[in-house]
């Protein structure tokens, strides 16, 4: 694989929606499921792929410091102080990476991440160049692996997708389009909210179901010039996250 990434996880979630119907933890990241922080969860996943050479963490360094020293050696891992909301967090993680390298981005609520996930979809990206890829995972694919977790899917022409937790980007694009990219993280588990920033058009084909992952790529190059794609991924593990009660209960009968 020629694509070398650095990856960068958003672990700066205070644990103050429905998980904490299931643990008093203070940060979402040290939730434990079966024994083990989320955080350590997800980097353990990480730190399995061949193509990510540094990762950098970014959320309350006390808290996460802990977790990460505990990994020991398995990679160069970093962690950052988080800044507040989500786009906040993500520059400062993304300040961190060189100059011309890739990011790839993940967020620490995908405990079943794994090597040969983040491999498949970064070598799946080196075949569709472009300045961001996003995850997408078809329906089919998640209910076959984790059967009756709950996702928020939309269906488009190419079929029923679900938005992944990961992305890989050029860090330079993601400083530029700043804006739009905090308002489209801030509507990521509303569909029609987040089609409605690409105009009526948009929304109309949707409801008929005729709108393609290639109308999105285009709208993306025409209206801010970002060249993005939309990457289709055969990885459960990319696409189920845990941010509910019932996603809590799945992680802890599937993982051990």
């Amino acid at each position: 694989m020629s694509i070398r990434v650095d990856a960068v996880v958003l672990a700066g979630a205070d644990n103050s929606g429905r998980l904490a119907e299931v643990s008093d933890a203070r940060y979402e990241a040290t939730i434990e499921i079966n024994g083990k922080p989320m955080l350590e969860w997800v980097l353990t996943g990480i730190c399995q792929a061949e193509c990510v050479d540094r990762i950098i963490v970014v959320g309350p360094v006390e808290a996460i410091r802990p977790i990460v020293d505990k990994m020991g050696a398995a990679k160069d891992i970093s962690v950052v102080e988080r800044r507040g909301s989500m786009i906040q967090n993500l520059l400062a993680g993304l300040e961190k990476v060189p100059e011309g390298r890739k990011a790839l981005v993940a967020s620490s609520d995908i405990p079943f991440i794994n090597g040969e996930a983040i491999d498949g979809f970064v070598k799946i990206c080196e075949t569709m160049p472009a300045e961001v890829h996003y995850a997408l995972v078809p329906k089919k694919v998640n209910e076959a692996k984790f059967p009756g977790g709950e996702r928020t899917y939309i269906r488009m022409a190419d079929g029923v997708v679900t938005g992944g937790n990961v992305f890989m980007a050029d860090p330079a694009v993601v400083r530029k389009n700043a804006g739009v990219i905090k308002d489209a993280l801030g509507l990521r588990k509303k569909p029609l909210a987040l089609l409605s920033m690409l105009g009526l058009g948009f929304v109309i084909k949707f409801a008929f179901h005729r709108l393609s992952i290639a109308d999105v790529e285009k709208k993306a190059k025409s209206w801010i010039g970002l060249s993005a794609r939309g990457v289709i991924v055969p990885y459960a593990e990319i696409g189920v996250d845990v941010d509910k009660p019932s996603d809590y209960e799945l992680a802890k009968r599937m993982l051990s």
